[in-house]
């Protein structure tokens, strides 16, 4: 049985007409799956305080060592996507953390950049994952690609 994949955020709208919903492919479902993990607080999710990631507890966090920081982003995911995340197997994540110029109508912001990559083997085909998502903290914001 094939599975339906939605594009999130859902068009309501389109729902409620009865007109076709956007599909998306597994690896699509995986990605939103893993970014909704990445940019959601803990206790946001009502259902579950625990789900979400760490990198809200560390985004104002400016004194922390900046390895230190590092490391405990990439372990906090790594935990998280790896119990969340069922549909893949073999997971790693790989936090790349830098700074980037941000620049704005009025002057140009420093921040830090967070490059998130997740690996992983999709159970069901046995084929090979990759996610990788461009994200700044303090405060949190991401990028679409």
């Amino acid at each position: 049985m094939n599975k339906s994949y939605y594009k999130v955020p859902f068009d309501f709208k389109n729902f409620f007409e009865q007109k076709d919903l956007k599909r998306i492919t597994l690896e699509e479902s995986i990605s939103q799956y893993i970014s909704i993990i990445i940019t959601t607080a803990f206790k946001e999710y009502k259902h579950d305080h625990n789900f979400g990631s760490e990198i809200w507890e560390t985004d104002f966090d400016l004194l922390t060592n900046v390895n230190r920081l590092k490391e405990q982003i990439k372990t906090s995911l790594a935990v998280k996507i790896k119990s969340l995340e069922k549909r893949l197997s073999n997971i790693s994540v790989n936090i790349l953390l830098g700074e980037s110029v941000v620049p704005n109508t009025t002057r140009t912001r420093l921040k830090k950049q967070l490059k998130i990559e997740v690996k992983g083997i999709i159970r069901k085909t046995n084929e090979p994952y990759y996610f990788t998502g461009m994200y700044y903290i303090a405060p949190l914001s991401y990028t679409n690609r």
